[in-house]
């Protein structure tokens, strides 16, 4: 691709939110689909994108309902990254809020994920996940050890 070509694309601007979820010490991951477009396989918190007009907080109770079959209770964020893809025309913020969930856990999977695992911090390097995510993971235990 020309330099050109590359300031000639639309550039693209998203926000997602993801989920930090314990139960008892362990940390809910899900596994995206092997036929994903993006990391398929990696495993990942629950979260998605932000909508147009939708608040962070509300696009985390949404997603967590349509991902795992949760209901979030209250969240507070706890850590922000931003990444711009490689042809520099995607940048997307993620918000990661530790979570509280409401009721009975039942996990149910949406058919974006393929597998959902409850991890203790010193297993995360059994996983396939991306580094950013890891550190994010990382924070969020250290957060919660300190609260």
């Amino acid at each position: 691709m020309r330099e050109d070509d590359n300031k000639n694309m639309e550039k693209i601007q998203k926000i997602g939110v993801t989920a930090f979820i314990l139960n008892n010490d362990k940390l809910l991951i899900i596994r995206r689909s092997a036929n994903a477009t993006f990391l398929p396989g990696y495993f990942e918190m629950p979260g998605g994108h932000v909508e147009f007009g939708e608040s962070p907080e509300e696009a985390l109770k949404r997603e967590i309902q349509e991902e795992v079959n949760l209901k979030i209770e209250s969240a507070f964020p706890y850590n922000i990254f931003s990444y711009v893809s490689s042809n520099g025309n995607k940048h997307t913020i993620d918000i990661q809020f530790i979570a509280k969930v409401a009721g009975e856990i039942k996990i149910k999977l949406s058919q974006e994920h393929e597998d959902f695992v409850w991890v203790a911090e010193e297993q995360l390097n059994e996983y396939e996940i991306t580094a950013e995510t890891k550190d994010a993971m990382l924070k969020g235990f250290k957060i919660i050890r300190n609260l």
